[in-house]
């Protein structure tokens, strides 16, 4: 360990979470296969870094769900523990309190092409993401919380990556804007069978893209590697999609749950989706546990705004989002990299672009 400027104190935690950090991976029949531990000080945070010796590991997705950090939270006296964005998997435990984040950033011009940007860490450092890796989206929040310009966001980021867009919105206030607009594969729905309907069109191409990825010798196994092929071979590239089920408890509720029509068409679209470039978001005041059903294990990131009800907060790994003030839109706690502030866009930009 790294103890430059870092107080006994802190090196004494730092000793002590890093046994139990171990401890806690062996009773869940994990590998404590950590190379290292240092501890480090960051934007006035003191953190400890643990770093995990992937080729010891095999499969590496038991160490990266969200459930997992909040099981190992809570083995920590609750610690928060989050996902490092660096390469490689390295936990970050945080051993100082947290810092206040700004109450208003406005979405950077310059986010990179294929990156999805979701606001500012508790570091201070943007939390930028890869849309495929992204897996798939949970964002909750009570009204005025914040979760309709994160959505809006959203899309406007992947209009800017060309993508393609199938976006429900059932009380018809969050994407408006956008009726009509060319990146659209359908229109807007606005009413649960439409958003079934909008589900059932994703799941189709599914099955189109998976006849073009068996069209290729080389079988590709995800999107980029298809694309690369196909520019390669003088064929049309397959675009990103997104999908946005906003209000989505509401349309699960209509459509029978989690085992009704609309909760099996998402549990389909979550495990075939990603391989070919399709990511969904699901985005709703509150869920409940029989609503998520086998939804839940395809997220890979979930976003909690205000919400008002706090086990259902810890549910999706997001412990603490309600105690977000009113005060504080734009402020989320998430399953992978803690608190964030929502990057701002003004809802009025989305349909400028249109033509």
């Amino acid at each position: 360990m790294n103890n430059l400027h870092i107080s006994h104190r802190y090196m004494r935690m730092a000793e002590s979470v890093s046994n139990r950090l171990q401890q806690a991976l062996v009773r869940r029949k994990l590998a404590p296969a950590f190379s290292e531990f240092y501890v480090t000080q960051l934007a006035g945070l003191t953190l400890l870094i643990a770093v995990l010796d992937t080729s010891k590991l095999g499969d590496h997705t038991p160490y990266t769900r969200a459930d997992l950090l909040h099981q190992l939270s809570t083995d920590l006296g609750g610690l928060p523990v989050y996902l490092s964005n660096h390469s490689g998997i390295r936990y970050v435990v945080l051993l100082s309190a947290l810092p206040k984040l700004p109450r208003k950033i406005e979405l950077p011009p310059d986010v990179p092409r294929r990156k999805l940007a979701v606001g500012q860490g508790f570091t201070g450092q943007p939390v930028l993401l890869d849309w495929e890796s992204l897996l798939h989206l949970a964002v909750l929040g009570a009204t005025g919380s914040g979760k309709s310009i994160f959505l809006q966001s959203l899309v406007m980021q992947a209009i800017r990556d060309d993508m393609q867009l199938l976006l429900s919105d059932i009380d018809q206030a969050t994407f408006g804007l956008l009726d009509g607009y060319p990146n659209l594969a359908a229109p807007i729905a606005s009413t649960p069978q439409e958003a079934l309907g909008l589900i059932e069109q994703a799941i189709a191409e599914c099955d189109r893209r998976a006849e073009l990825f068996k069209s290729m010798p080389e079988r590709p196994q995800k999107i980029s590697e298809y694309n690369a092929l196909a520019i390669k071979n003088s064929r049309e590239p397959l675009p990103r999609m997104l999908i946005v089920l906003d209000e989505a408890s509401s349309v699960l509720t209509a459509l029978g749950g989690a085992k009704g029509q609309m909760g099996q068409a998402l549990a389909t679209l979550g495990w075939r989706g990603r391989k070919f470039g399709l990511t969904f978001t699901f985005a709703a005041q509150e869920f409940t546990k029989d609503l998520l059903g086998p939804v839940r294990d395809q997220v890979g990131l979930s976003l909690c705004f205000r919400v008002r009800n706090g086990q259902m907060a810890e549910r999706m790994g997001c412990r603490g989002a309600e105690r977000i003030p009113e005060t504080r839109p734009g402020l989320a706690i998430s399953s992978r990299h803690g608190p964030i502030q929502t990057y701002w866009v003004d809802g009025a930009s989305l349909g400028q672009a249109k033509s």
